[in-house]
């Protein structure tokens, strides 16, 4: 994967993913390498880690072509689910200030 640094144009051909922990809050970024801007990949509590293991498990089942279309819908709500959790989590818990501590 290559990323374009949106503040000094460098190109980050394989990024660094990190991690900072707040109590259940847990936040996955990437700095610039050049100029250090971050970038927001995602947040989690530990109720959505759950659910990410268990939807990995279920797409993974998906694969096997041997699932009811009912058992597809749960893996998709699932998803859904997964991603508006992030969204509020992102929202709720903004990642800038914790970057200013390092």
């Amino acid at each position: 994967m290559q990323i374009i640094c949106n503040k000094c144009g460098a190109v980050i051909p394989d990024p660094e993913w990190k991690t900072i922990r707040n109590g259940d809050i847990e936040y996955t970024y990437f700095s610039c390498p050049s100029c250090g801007d971050a970038y927001h990949v995602g947040t989690t509590d530990s109720r959505l880690r759950e659910d990410i293991v268990k939807y990995t498990k279920m797409a993974s089942r998906l694969r096997t072509g041997n699932c009811s279309e009912q058992f597809h819908r749960r893996v998709q709500k699932l998803k859904e689910e997964n991603v508006k959790r992030s969204r509020e989590l992102a929202a709720a818990h903004p990642l800038a200030p914790l970057l200013l501590k390092e």
